[in-house]
């Protein structure tokens, strides 16, 4: 556990270890975290808990010699991938309560945990993912341990088929068994439906059955509990409607049904269900990811559960709207989700959650104005506002100096950047990509320290792009593609260490090629198509290893010439590494906010690069798609590139290239897209697994013979006369290539085509032929997908 770790989870600790005070001369009794029965001068409780805590503990260390322990709490320490030790069943006749949640154990919890038989709370939650418990072990735990009140096993590797019955103590009041690989009748990662024997828990308080694979419709009894409080069901399989009678849930304060597949009808006409007017004490709802049926007034809602303060119902099938007949709303809400709930306007309710911290109103009808008063909502608590992907034309004056996430993405605002957003001086992640907005990037935007990514994609910003990284170094990704920027790219961008996407293509930007951005050691991602970037690529320094985790680059559009250099082939090392077989690529995913589409196509031909294909492209062994069509390449097909034993697509077509196909080329097994037409090659095709099948690859060789082409094989060939259909010719040829492939489980792209970034889910896109035709790539086996087209 890092310092930064601790401090997230530990918010009201100090800065030294809990044992500091530990001092032999003082009675134990006085040291911090111990407790002492006064009568008798025993231990009876170690609170350790967010104690700064490493190391392993020992068998032999003295906290078993402790014979009248009754509590002991190590939550949230590191104790280094350590095994939690057996001699914890020397506490069997005393301890009442165990809690080493967040402590790094691994391995299989002993077996002698159930010989604690007087356990009241006991709590093995959240440790790495390989900490265990046998089945037989939490079996006997469940038997032996007739007083437990909570039991809190989340995460909790346990994978195992359960009985029909289960023999709990019937006064559990908490459950907690979400993400424990459970099978049968009962939770996380559970097959089945929910056991009858836990209708027996007529205490319970809190029921977590979260993140399994639990099916069917909700049980009647489990809505027959008086002291329930707290239901967690969400991310599972269920399925109908929701109850029609919650007369015995009235204690109920949290209800999560996110995630499962719902699909009943909750209501008749626009009201809420009548049955929801009895959860008066209910301030936690989420129905969100379900395929609920019905439609609901928000107004109605607000007024008939008083006490709510977070609602989810995004996505949740449900549609929402309001009258504005009534403006009421907690005042204390926290967190509102509307996202893709056919809202058509603002509701004025919203106006009196002036402490909300969470708001998205995204994938809406919303169109128009927002609301001048809208700037009022949250004031000072609100955090994150996603208004993406509805038809706004404009914003109303806001002050939302605290807010970490804005996102505007897909409206129609027009007007210039709104220069309130520069006082967000907790601003972390912007989105205002795909609006009108205009004018310049204001400089003010580079001061915010907290900015780590900056979408301003397809807008109609100009001038130049502001100095980012003069002062601060933190920003991950840089978008912005499709304006009217003009000058050269800021050198204070060479400063962005942390820099992992920086896409300005398709502006006005000018200057030679930007070299000096080489040194960026996590840049993945570097696109500077249809700018006005001229003149050779220079050979850099042989000591300096330039853009070593570049995955994309895209240089299209441009007027450079000349030769690219070897030396930046060698210098991919992101390629050169092929991951294992089973392994699922993780494609291009920034900061856990992002992920990526690319797109390329094959028009506009700007850039002129000549000479030999480099040999040292047969190293970078991990290559999926090469594209290097539409080129003045010229000598022979590297024997090289047989060694890309991962590349599913080759385009060559339109070169130069003389001389055989290599036989190499027909060991490749796992290529199923080939393009070799339009060169100067001869001799016979190669016979391998393939090559038969790719018929239409080989055409505008005349020199080339044997199958698939009609044209048989003389024993005695002579030098090929090369005709080119004046029709078909090109007026000129540019330098296009593409590279993708898994190094390290990331996809590597170097383009020189059309390519473009646009959030949404992961698909990949790249055309590798002159026609708009579209060829899909999927490697089942491996669970790769490549999609090529326009």
């Amino acid at each position: 556990m890092s310092y930064t770790d601790f401090r997230d989870m530990c918010p009201g600790s100090g800065y030294d270890p809990i044992t500091k005070n530990w001092n032999k001369d003082i009675d134990c009794c006085n040291w911090d975290g111990v407790e002492c029965d006064h009568s008798t001068g025993d231990i009876i409780g170690l609170d350790l808990s967010c104690g700064m805590l490493q190391g392993i503990i020992h068998p032999n260390t003295t906290l078993f010699n402790l014979p009248r322990l009754q509590r002991l709490n190590i939550a949230y320490n590191d104790f280094d991938d350590s095994q939690f030790p057996r001699e914890i069943a020397r506490f069997s006749h005393s301890l009442t309560h165990l809690n080493i949640s967040q402590c790094g154990f691994t391995g299989q919890m002993p077996s002698e945990i159930s010989f604690l038989s007087k356990l009241v709370s006991i709590d093995l939650s959240n440790n790495l993912p390989g900490f265990q418990i046998q089945p037989n072990a939490f079996n006997n735990l469940l038997q032996n341990c007739s007083r437990l009140r909570e039991l809190v096993m989340g995460n909790v590797n346990i994978s195992w088929v359960l009985p029909a019955y289960l023999n709990i103590s019937s006064s559990l009041e908490s459950l907690d068994l979400h993400g424990t690989g459970l099978q049968g009748k009962l939770p996380y990662n559970m097959v089945g439906s929910l056991p009858e024997s836990l209708a027996n828990l007529t205490h319970l308080i809190t029921l977590d059955l979260s993140y399994n694979m639990l099916s069917g419709t909700l049980p009647s009894w489990l809505f027959t509990f008086p002291s329930l409080e707290n239901i967690y069901l969400d991310n599972n399989m269920f399925t109908g409607g929701l109850p029609s009678n919650w007369l015995y849930l009235q204690s109920l304060r949290t209800l999560t049904l996110s995630g499962n597949q719902f699909d009943g009808e909750v209501n008749q006409g626009s009201t809420i269900p009548p049955s929801f007017t009895q959860l008066i004490n209910l301030s936690v709802l989420d129905l969100s990811y379900n395929k609920f049926i019905g439609i609901w007034d928000l107004d109605t809602l607000f007024s008939s559960i008083p006490k709510l303060i977070y609602l989810q119902l995004s996505y949740s099938g449900l549609s929402v709207m309001s009258n504005n007949s009534n403006w009421y709303a907690n005042p204390a809400f926290k967190r509102l989700g509307l996202a893709s709930c056919n809202l058509t306007m603002f509701p004025k309710s919203l106006r009196a959650m002036i402490n909300v911290a969470y708001l998205d109103l995204s994938n809406n009808e919303i169109h128009g104005d927002v609301p001048d008063w809208a700037g009022e909502i949250g004031g000072n608590a609100l955090s994150h506002l996603n208004l993406s992907h509805n038809s706004i034309t404009s914003l109303p004056q806001f002050q939302w100096n605290r807010l970490e996430d804005l996102d505007l993405q897909s409206n129609m605002i027009q007007g210039p950047f709104p220069l309130s957003i520069c006082n967000m001086s907790y601003l972390y992640y912007l989105d205002m990509s795909h609006n009108s907005f205009g004018g310049s990037i204001p400089q003010c935007l580079r001061d915010i320290s907290s900015l780590r990514l900056i979408d301003l994609r397809t807008n109609h910003f100009h001038g130049t792009i502001p100095s980012f990284c003069e002062n601060h170094t933190d920003i991950r990704g840089l978008f912005l593609n499709g304006n009217r920027l003009q000058g050269a790219l800021p050198t204070s961008l060479s400063s962005c260490e942390w820099l992992e996407i920086l896409d300005v293509g398709n502006n006005h930007l000018n200057g030679t090629f930007p070299g000096w951005l080489g040194g960026l050691v996590n840049l993945q991602v570097l696109i500077l198509k249809s700018n006005n970037f001229h003149g050779r690529i220079e050979i850099p320094s042989p000591v300096k290893l330039t853009f070593p985790s570049l995955i994309v680059f895209d240089l299209s559009h441009n007027t450079f010439e000349g030769h690219l250099p070897d030396i930046y082939f060698q210098n991919f090392i992101s390629m050169k590494d092929v991951p294992e077989k089973e392994t699922k690529p993780n494609y291009l995913s920034l900061i856990g906010l992002y992920f990526y589409t690319i797109i390329v196509t094959v028009k506009g031909y700007d850039l002129k690069f000549t000479g030999d294909i480099p040999n040292v492209i047969g190293t970078l062994e991990s290559l999926i798609t090469l594209n290097l069509s539409h080129n003045n390449l010229n000598g022979r097909i590297p024997d090289a590139l047989g060694n890309l034993s991962e590349m599913e697509s080759l385009d060559l077509s339109w070169n130069q290239l003389t001389g055989e196909i290599p036989q190499s080329l027909a060991g490749i097994t796992a290529l199923s897209v080939l393009n070799l037409s339009q060169n100067h090659l001869v001799g016979r095709i190669p016979e391998g697994t393939q090559f038969g099948s790719f018929e239409n690859s080989f055409g505008g060789n005349s020199g080339l013979c044997g199958f698939p082409l009609p044209k048989m094989c003389n024993p005695h060939p002579r030098e090929p006369h090369v005709e080119v259909d004046s029709d078909e010719e090109e007026s000129g040829f540019t330098w296009r290539s593409v590279m993708i492939g898994y190094g390290s489980g990331t996809l590597f792209g170097l383009l020189a085509g059309f390519l473009m970034l646009s959030s949404g889910r992961p698909k990949w896109f790249t055309e590798i032929s002159d026609a708009a035709e579209h060829m899909i790539l999927k490697r089942r086996s491996k669970q790769r997908y490549i999609y090529i087209g326009r």
